[in-house]
């Protein structure tokens, strides 16, 4: 129980040293350099539907070896 204790507080603290700073404010930025970088957010959307189509592949493959396994 100590050692889990010790465990979880020690990747508490050590992930508590990990935080980054923020990007200094590029020369002339009028809003303060609170954009991120690159200028714009990133298409999410794509990535959602790859991450469903991939869950659906894995499902159907499981589906797949279950049925095949069953009829043996």
């Amino acid at each position: 129980m100590k050692k889990r204790f010790f465990t979880i507080a020690a990747a508490l603290f050590v992930s508590s040293l990990l935080m980054a700073q923020a990007p200094p404010t590029p020369p002339g930025n009028p809003d303060g350099g609170n954009t991120p970088v690159g200028g714009g957010a990133a298409p999410a959307g794509s990535g959602i539907a790859l991450l469903l189509g991939l869950a659906a592949a894995y499902g159907a493959k499981r589906v797949y070896e279950a049925r095949k396994n069953q009829a043996e």
